[in-house]
C-alpha cells in the first residue's frame, strides 16, 4: 500500500501545480501587454465582453474572439445556464465554465492566424455545435477592429428599412441587442437572450461557427484558408444561402436552439439578410 500511495502523491503534486499555473500567467509575462475578456457560455454560443484597462466594460461581441498577438489574454469564464468548457486547443488548454462561479485561464498567441475552438463539456442537444473561432491579429489590426466594435451600429438607411421591419415583426429585437447611435434608432432592440448583433455584418461565421458566410458548398476548413488573405471573403456568396438557412429555420441547423423557425418568405429573407449584413 505504501508504493501506490507514493505514486499517487508523485503524480498529484505536479498535476495540481500545473493546473494552478494555467489560471494566471507566470511572472515572466509580468511586463508584457495584457487585456481581460469575460467569456460567458450560453446554450449554444459564446459571449465575449471585452474590458478596458480599468476593468470596465469596453464592448460586447459573440462567437468570434479577436486578440492581438504577443499579448497576455486573461479570460474570466462564467456560464449563463449549464456547465460548459472553453477550449481553443492551439492556444491553451480547456477550462470548465460553471454557473455561479468565475473560472480563469490565460493565453498568448505568438503567431497571427485563425484558431478553432469547441465546448468540451456535454451541455445539451447542440453541444457539438457550440464552437468558436479565435483570430490572432497584429496589434494595429486588432486595435482597428476593436475601435470599430466600440462604435454604435451603422445609421439606418432607406435600403435597410425593409429588413428592420422584418427584424421587429418577428420579435428578433426581443432577443438581440443592436446598439444604435441614438436611443430610438434601433428602438427596443435590447434583448440579451441571443448574441449582440451590433456588428454582425463584420463577422464571418453564423450560429457559433456552425456555418460560414461563404458558398454553401464550401466546407469550413476551405473557407478559413482564405479568411486572412482575401479582403472580399464576405461577399463570396451574394445569395447568402447559409445565412438564409439559419434565419429561416434555426432549429434545423442547431437542434434545441431558442431561436424559432421564422418561416419567412423569400423576400423577407432577402430583406433581413441585407439588414443584418449592413451592420458592420
Amino acid at each position: 500500500t505504501i508504493a501506490p500511495s507514493l505514486i499517487v502523491i508523485a503524480i498529484t503534486i505536479p498535476t495540481v501545480a500545473g493546473i494552478g499555473a494555467t489560471y494566471d500567467p507566470p511572472s515572466e509575462y509580468a511586463d508584457d501587454p495584457s487585456m481581460t475578456i469575460e467569456v460567458i457560455g450560453h446554450q449554444w454560443w459564446w459571449e465575449y465582453r471585452y474590458l478596458d484597462e480599468n476593468g470596465d466594460l469596453d464592448f460586447i461581441t459573440a462567437n468570434e474572439l479577436h486578440i492581438p498577438v504577443d499579448t497576455v489574454i486573461n479570460l474570466k469564464l462564467a456560464s449563463n445556464d449549464v456547465i460548459h468548457s472553453f477550449s481553443v486547443p492551439r492556444l491553451a488548454g480547456s477550462r470548465d465554465v460553471v454557473p455561479g462561479r468565475v473560472n480563469r485561464m490565460w493565453l498568448n498567441a505568438t503567431e497571427t492566424g485563425v484558431y478553432a475552438g469547441q465546448c468540451k463539456e456535454f451541455c445539451g442537444d447542440s453541444h457539438a455545435l457550440m464552437r468558436t473561432v479565435a483570430f490572432a491579429r497584429e496589434p494595429a489590426d486588432y486595435e482597428a477592429w476593436a475601435e470599430n466594435e466600440r462604435q454604435p451600429a451603422v445609421n439606418m438607411t432607406a435600403a435597410m428599412e425593409p429588413g428592420w421591419v422584418v427584424f421587429q415583426e418577428n420579435a428578433c429585437r426581443g432577443c438581440h441587442t443592436i446598439e444604435g447611435a441614438t436611443e430610438d434608432e434601433y428602438e427596443l432592440a435590447i434583448g440579451v437572450t441571443g448574441p449582440n448583433l451590433s456588428h454582425f455584418g463584420s463577422r464571418v461565421t453564423i450560429a457559433a461557427n456552425t456555418l460560414h458566410k461563404g458558398p454553401a458548398d464550401m466546407n469550413m476548413g476551405a473557407f478559413f484558408e482564405d479568411v486572412p488573405t482575401d479582403p472580399d471573403f464576405m461577399q463570396r456568396d451574394p445569395a447568402a444561402e447559409n445565412l438564409k438557412h439559419w434565419l429561416n429555420n434555426a432549429p434545423d441547423v442547431k437542434p434545441g436552439t431558442e431561436m424559432p423557425d421564422l418561416n419567412l418568405t423569400d423576400q423577407q429573407l432577402d430583406d433581413l439578410v441585407f439588414f443584418l449584413e449592413s451592420l458592420k
